[in-house]
């Protein structure tokens, strides 16, 4: 349970990145409506919750935008909705490692944070690759909508994952207290 506040904190986070709704509205994201019951569950979410709660409901949120952008590549809809799934995704990812790590699953958070940031990598690293219209040979490589976002998450994943491939801190004395020398007797 160690980790439980910064569970809670990456909570506020992703649920930060919600567009804004009136206070008391119920979320609805136009994005992808198949997350909009679980992003609502999440938020629902209290300190008082147990990680598993927590993991619960971090989980069905990256599943629900996992088949988002499965969606939205289907429909070639990259830039912004598979980038908006991706890091969605991802941001709810590293909830979902947060909550593993406070149940003592730090295999099982490991490879959340890697999947979350191969996700967050992939919107970080594009460019647009479309020619300008103006006819010239220029193209257009501006970065994704959601850049600063995906640094962010990248962050937060590569600062974890330092620390669950961090070896183990060396005990502050020796093992064992050597038995102290005889001196011979006369």
């Amino acid at each position: 349970m160690r980790s439980l506040p910064g569970v809670l904190a990456l909570m506020a986070l992703a649920v930060s990145i919600v567009p804004g709704t009136p206070a008391g509205a119920a979320f609805s994201d136009s994005q992808c409506a198949e997350a909009s019951q679980y992003v609502n569950a999440f938020s629902q979410l209290t300190q008082a919750d147990p990680p598993q709660k927590v993991y619960d409901a971090a989980h069905a949120v990256v599943s629900a935008y996992d088949s988002c952008q499965k969606r939205q590549l289907s429909n070639g809809n990259v830039e912004p909705g598979v980038h908006y799934a991706y890091v969605r995704l991802a941001s709810f990812g590293v909830v979902e490692a947060r909550a593993l790590l406070a149940l003592n699953r730090p295999s099982d958070a490991k490879g959340v944070l890697e999947t979350s940031k191969r996700f967050a990598s992939e919107v970080y690293d594009w460019r647009g690759n479309m020619t300008a219209t103006s006819g010239s040979d220029t193209k257009d490589n501006r970065k994704s909508l959601y850049y600063d976002a995906a640094k962010d998450i990248l962050d937060a994943a590569n600062a974890m994952l330092a620390k669950l491939n961090a070896p183990p801190a060396a005990p502050a004395g020796p093992a064992f207290t050597p038995a102290p020398k005889m001196s011979p007797s006369p």
